[in-house]
Parts: C-alpha cells; structure tokens; sequence
C-alpha cells in the first residue's frame, strides 16, 4: 500500500486558489477573492493551500502526460492518431506555428496556471503574521519555491523568453512583458538558492512526499549544466560545472534501487532510496488515466533509434519497452498487449497487469508517481561534471549505473572525450520518459540530429526535422493577442 501521500486537496482550496475566468492565463483571481475573512487566518489554511500548490504541479504536461517530450526527440514517436500526445509528431518534424493547438499552448497555459496559484501563496505567507506559522515558514515558502521554479524550468527550456511573475497579478499588472533570457535563468538560480536555503535536509522519503533541500540543488545544477554549454555543444563556463558538481556533491542519503523498474511502478515506489522528487497520486480519489492512454491506446511509442542503443544485456530495455505487443510482468503471465504498428509499447510507469485479457479500461485509475528528480540521472549528471573538469571518479559513477543494468564496466583509461561520449549514451538509455532526453538534446546543441532522421524503419511518412529558428517555441497566439502589444511574439514564428 502507498504511503505518505499529499491529502488530495478540497474542493473549497482548489476553488480559492484556482484561476479566473479571464482569459489571459498569468492573470489571477480578484483581489476581493478569496475573502481574508474566511481563508489565510491559521496554518491549517496555509497546510490546505501549500496541498493546493502540489496539487497544481498534476496538470497533465505538468506531470505523467509531459512523457510526450520524448516525442519532440529521437527516442518516440507521438501517434498521429491520438489527441493525447498533443501534436508533437508536428513539432517533431518542425511543422510549428503560434496559433496551433497541442503542446505548446498547453504547456505554458499549465505552467502559469500553476506559478499563479503558488504565487498567491507566497504573497499571503509574506503578509502573515500568526506566530502559528513561525515554525514551518521557511520550509513552506522554499517548497513553493521549489515547486514554481520547476514550471519556471520548463518555460525556460521550451519558450526561452517568458513572463516572469513572482506576486498575484490583477487587472493593471495583468499584461507582463516578457524578461530576456539571461534574466529568466537568473531569476531562477535566485529563487533555487532561496528555496535550498530556506528547506530542511531531509530525503524526499524523510520528508513525506514534499519537496526538500537536495531536491532543489538537484534542479539547480539540472539548470546550471543546462546554461554552462556553448553553442558549439562544449563547456563554456567551468565555474557553473564545478558548482552543479558541488551541489550534486552534497546531496546525500540517496541510492540506485536494486531494480530499475521499482522507480516507476506503483506499489514500489514508496520503498525507493532514489526518487529525489516526484508528484503523487493516491486513487481512488487522486488518480490520472495514465494507464489508459499510454497502455491500452499505445500513445507514445518507442522508435528503433532509441532501442538499438541499448547493448546486448542491458536489463534496462525489458522495463521500458514491450516488443511485439508481448510482455511480462514479474509474477504475471505472458500477456498480449495492444497492438502498436511500430512493434513496440512503453511499459514504464504502467501498472502491472497480471492474466492474459487484462486491461486498464476507461475507468481504471492510476496512482503511479510521476517522477521530477531521480538519483540515477542525477548521479550521471555529477558523472558528467566532473569528467568535463577532469575530476576523477566520473567512470565509477557510470559504473554504478550500468551494474544495476547488468553491464559490465567501461573499458579503463578512456579519454575525456570518450567518457563524454559514454556518459551521454548512458544518460539516454537510462531516462527515457523522464523529461531528460530533450533537456539534454538542447543543451549539447544536437537537436539538428533530426534533420531527416529515420526513427523507425517502420515509421513511414513521418519526416523529422529541426531548425535553429525554431530553437524556442512560439508564445501562444492568443496570449499575444490578449496582451495589446506588451507580449512580443518570439522571433521567427
């Protein structure tokens, strides 16, 4: 059974902290609403509402849906078919445009429909003064910092330029230009570093399923890796390397779980020394259709250019992806999976299905974890850092991941550009579905791999495209509209 789950949020929070019904995603409820009379007068309105922050971070490209972003690399392929993948088979082949529908505009109305919420938060623990709060403030406030910086974090990955809200905004502050990019990320190593400041030190299981201080050193050096390379793909600021090392350093109380898949199945999460951070889910009442759309509907398919990196023993492969519409859970008979037209269905993060003629069915409900930080990429990412500064170690860090695989050791004495290369192949086979693969694509400036890349041989017709214009997404074309001029429309689009 799961334990330490987030109490799933009521109705009156979530109708207090939700958006308005005016149409411009940044903007937030009246100033009159909620009403100071009944709401923010005790911690239990504060314990309620912090619920309603985590609750924000489970909107579906926010959580167990955004496993389409390997649909804009080289690892999957978002079923043209299926409207659960949100259009990323165009975006994949470079077919993008302001007013199109699907991930774009999903993402960033998600994403700010949530930092609105946590915004809210924020400026109400600011003006609190019940010494009620007293003990718990600064852990309150670094969680929600946290929380909002992850939504910060993937605007900045996907949109570059964006708005950059930190207080509830009304009708005057409604309309926000956007911040430069180097802006953004500054505001984002700020708030990080506030948000570790501010945390306890606990593990992400210690705390109860909340946010804590190495999950926002985690994210911290995700993003410090992120900015540190050149547009040539190479190290271009070793001091932002050596401090995502430093911070990945320091993060202590985490280990590889003995088998890969017990990370992202259900009842075997919760006993997990390496699951840095995640959302959670607890049904009957807090649940995603999850299963449904990526198991029965086969949404999001594996390609060939993902499964024939694997070596020949790597374990891993089995516990992500099912071959010929066949597959086996521990314990459970051999079973006939929905039929994919590549030959071959995403298992990771489903629910084990145990008799031949089971499915998941319109109503099952899934309560699997979805995954924000986990130690194994994280450990590959300290592995990373300390070969591009030539610190020892980098290769028994990859070790360590690649045991648990069942694969032997890298060959010794290998250069630094041959364990740069040996990492970067771990990373991928390591995380997929992870919300990893574009993060890493981007940043070592390899997103042109697309150009005409064959991801299956079984994949007709789908050509597969990227261009520096289109480095950033477009802003969606009703938020510029909506913004009479203020919000600028990124280049290119």
């Amino acid at each position: 059974m799961k334990m330490n789950k987030l109490s799933y949020i009521s109705l009156l929070v979530a109708g207090l902290m939700t958006m308005s019904s005016c149409s411009d995603i940044l903007d937030t409820p009246p100033t009159t609403t909620p009403s100071e009379s009944i709401f923010w007068q005790s911690k239990s309105d504060f314990d309620s509402a912090l619920t309603g922050c985590y609750q924000g971070m489970q909107q579906n490209t926010l959580s167990h849906r955004s496993i389409v972003f390997d649909c804009l690399t080289d690892n999957a392929y978002g079923s043209s078919g299926s409207s659960y993948v949100y259009l990323s088979y165009m975006i994949q082949a470079d077919n993008i445009d302001p007013s199109m529908t699907g991930f774009i505009p999903d993402l960033y109305e998600e994403a700010y429909s949530a930092i609105a919420r946590m915004n809210i938060f924020l400026y109400q623990l600011k003006n609190y003064e019940g010494a009620d709060m007293n003990s718990v403030r600064n852990q309150y406030e670094g969680e929600v910092l946290f929380l909002r910086s992850y939504c910060y974090y993937l605007l900045y990955l996907c949109y570059g330029e964006v708005p950059y809200p930190t207080e509830p905004l009304d009708l005057v502050t409604q309309n926000m230009a956007k911040e430069p990019l180097e802006t953004v990320y500054k505001n984002l190593i700020t708030d990080l570093q506030t948000a570790i400041d501010k945390m306890d030190d606990k593990t992400f299981k210690g705390a109860g399923g909340h946010a804590t201080k190495g999950a926002a050193k985690g994210l911290k050096a995700r993003l410090l890796m992120y900015h540190a390379y050149g547009e040539d793909g190479k190290v271009a600021n070793r001091d932002e390397v050596q401090e995502a090392y430093n911070l990945l350093n320091e993060i202590k109380g985490y280990s590889l779980t003995d088998r890969y898949a017990d990370n992202f199945t259900y009842d075997t999460q919760e006993g997990s020394n390496e699951i840095v951070f995640s959302i959670k889910y607890l049904a009957p009442n807090n649940y995603t259709d999850f299963d449904r759309i990526y198991g029965d509907y086969a949404a999001v398919r594996p390609v060939a250019n993902l499964t024939n990196d694997y070596e020949e023993g790597d374990n891993r492969l089995g516990q992500i992806v099912a071959f010929d519409d066949k597959y086996q859970w521990p314990g459970g008979e051999l079973l006939s999976l929905p039929k994919s037209d590549l030959k071959k269905a995403m298992v990771k993060y489903l629910t084990p299905l145990m008799k031949e003629g089971d499915s998941w069915g319109a109503s099952f409900r899934s309560e699997t974890d979805f995954i924000y930080l986990r130690w194994g990429e994280l450990l590959l990412l300290k592995a990373e850092a300390a070969n591009e500064l030539g610190i020892g170690g980098a290769a028994d860090m990859v070790n360590q991941v690649r045991k648990r695989a069942g694969l032997a050791d890298l060959a010794t004495n290998l250069t630094q550009d041959q364990l740069r290369e040996k990492i970067r192949h771990e990373r991928r086979v390591e995380t997929p579905f992870e919300v990893i693969r574009y993060y890493d694509m981007k940043r070592w400036k390899i997103m042109d791999k697309l150009n005409g890349l064959e991801l299956d041989p079984l994949l007709s017709g789908h050509v597969t495209a990227w261009s520096k214009a289109h480095e950033y997404f477009p802003l969606p074309q009703s938020q510029i509209d909506f913004s009479n001029g203020v919000l600028i429309q990124n280049p290119n689009y």
